[in-house]
């Protein structure tokens, strides 16, 4: 039996995509962690999504794969990303690139 090939991520076609960004600051001020939020809706199961850092700094993209089998139910999704260290200057926006456009989000603090 021949495996299914994976499908190649491309960037998300999600339903009303909404996002928030955050920094947190763990000791009162100075350096904070960068983290995005993205919810959105397909008509079918079987998507994933997630983000991925663009090329320049505060740049990311919200892509998608989506799985051989499906159902037709409509299903809500939530991506999260986190900078996993702390930034000395964290941006006071972020722009996020999907199927849509980009949107530039501005990030708030936590």
């Amino acid at each position: 039996m021949a495996t299914q090939p994976i499908p190649a991520p491309q960037p998300s076609h999600g339903t009303a995509i909404e996002y928030k960004a955050f920094a947190r600051s763990f000791h009162g001020s100075g350096p904070a962690v960068l983290y995005l939020f993205a919810t959105c809706s397909y008509p079918t199961g079987g998507y994933t999504i997630f983000f991925e850092a663009g090329s320049k700094p505060g740049e990311f993209e919200l892509l998608e794969t989506r799985q051989q089998i499906v159902n037709p139910l409509v299903t809500y999704y939530v991506a999260d990303w986190t900078s996993s260290q702390p930034l000395a200057t964290p941006p006071t926006h972020v722009k996020i690139t999907d199927a849509h456009g980009t949107h530039s989000v501005p990030v708030k603090p936590w």
